[in-house]
């Protein structure tokens, strides 16, 4: 009998893979219609907002144990996505660039690959090859991913200098100032950080799964041939 927690993890996980999923339908139907990346944002932006912001649950999970994922790294991977959202959300500039349907795209693939590995684990059902994407795409997907977010980070400081967006200047009645052009430029330094850290991890997480893989392959033989 399945658990209350572990229903609820595979709900999540089935509705992020069916949002995704119609995520990557609708942007790759796009892309090959209009061969641009001209309004792709008013194309999929909206689901796109509704299952990353969803995503910080994510955070919740591993905060509480629910799933054994570092609390850190996954908020790092959520919180990264849910800022260059934002900026697509309220930056027009973002919205119509390669970079943004680039990421889009790295988001897309990965996130399909992902939620559906965790739900048919949760469930108990091996599924060797959704595990085999899971911890091999990211070798192209990661890179690709960081791309675009940065690249839209990068597509949006104009914007944001110019009209001031999220800035509090001196001086004010609270006597704080905010910048948040040079925070976004910060946060380009934070992902030759990031990225390094995240991808290791994924690369020794993809190690771990290969190597039980081999051993569950060798068990299995060594049990038919006695």
């Amino acid at each position: 009998m399945v658990s209350i927690k572990n229903l609820y993890l595979v709900l999540y996980n089935v509705i992020q893979t069916i949002g995704w999923s119609f995520i990557l339908f609708k942007l790759s139907t796009h892309l090959f219609e209009t061969q641009s990346p001209v309004g792709v944002w008013a194309k999929v932006g909206g689901l796109v907002s509704i299952f990353q912001y969803a995503a910080v649950l994510e955070i919740i999970h591993s905060a509480i144990g629910l799933v054994k994922t570092s609390a850190v790294t996954t908020f790092i991977q959520v919180f990264s996505r849910v800022a260059c959202v934002f900026l697509a959300e309220n930056v027009p500039t973002t919205q119509n660039h390669f970079f943004l349907s680039l990421m889009l795209m790295s988001w897309s693939i990965t996130e399909v690959i992902r939620y559906s590995f965790y739900a048919l684990s949760i469930l108990k059902i091996d599924s060797y090859i959704l595990g085999w994407l899971r911890y091999t795409t990211f070798i192209v997907l990661y890179p690709t991913g960081v791309t675009g977010e940065t690249g839209t980070i990068w597509t949006s400081l104009e914007f944001v200098k110019n009209t001031k967006f999220m800035t509090i200047s001196m001086p004010n009645t609270l006597n704080f100032a905010f910048n948040f052009h040079n925070v976004l430029i910060f946060s380009l330094g934070f992902y030759v950080v990031g990225l390094p850290y995240l991808y290791t991890y994924m690369l020794g997480q993809r190690k771990k799964f290969i190597a039980s893989h081999k051993k569950a392959s060798t068990t299995a033989s060594v049990k038919k041939t006695n």
